[in-house]
Parts: C-alpha cells; structure tokens; sequence
C-alpha cells in the first residue's frame, strides 16, 4: 500500500521519534532542536507501509519558522505487526584459547 506523501506524514507522526525524541505529532528535529525537513528513517520503519520510502517528507504546516499546532485525528493507523520477532544470538571468545561450545549450547537452549 503506498501512501501519498501527507498521509504518509500523517502515520508517522503517530510515534515519538526514536532518534531526536520529537514526540508523537510533532515534526523530527535536528541536533540543533530546529524543524528538520525530512522525518528520521528510524521513525517512518516504524510505520509498516512506508518501511520501503526513502524519504518521507515533512508537511508544508510544520516547516520552521511555523508555530506547531496538534492537528487532525489520523485515521491512516498501521496494520499489526503479525510476524514473529527477529531474533539475534551473539557468542564471542576473548582469545584463542577460549572456546564458544558452551556459549552456542547456551544461546541453543535459550
């Protein structure tokens, strides 16, 4: 499902942004704490539909300089996350000497 660029705007602005901290409907910030004009990559992932976009632009009403105002209830919400978690298992051995068969048995049974 592809979104145009305001509505997909609109659905990431449903989260806090996982990298400035903007809250959720406000726009993402730079280092600075001005109005950035793209929205993080870290933020619009976390919208299921837009996971593929490069740039999700954002809208003309929150560029700086524009006081922010809370706007419309959304009725874009993202579809259920149904897929089983990613899951990451990590061993590592400090020298040569040490061994990772205890570690992988570990991570095995976990």
């Amino acid at each position: 499902m592809h979104l145009t660029p305001g509505r997909a705007a609109s659905a990431v602005e449903r989260h806090d942004c996982p990298n400035c901290d903007a809250p959720a409907g406000s726009a993402c910030r730079t280092r600075g704490g001005k109005t950035a004009a793209k929205y993080h990559t870290p933020r619009f992932v976390l919208v299921p539909a837009l996971r593929e976009e490069l740039e999700v632009p954002v809208p003309a009403d929150r560029r700086p300089g524009r006081a922010w105002k809370q706007g419309p209830a959304l009725t874009v919400v993202p579809a259920p996350h149904t897929e089983r978690p990613v899951r990451i298992r990590y061993a590592r051995t400090s020298t040569a000497r040490q061994e990772l068969a205890s570690q992988l048995e570990a991570l095995h049974r976990a």
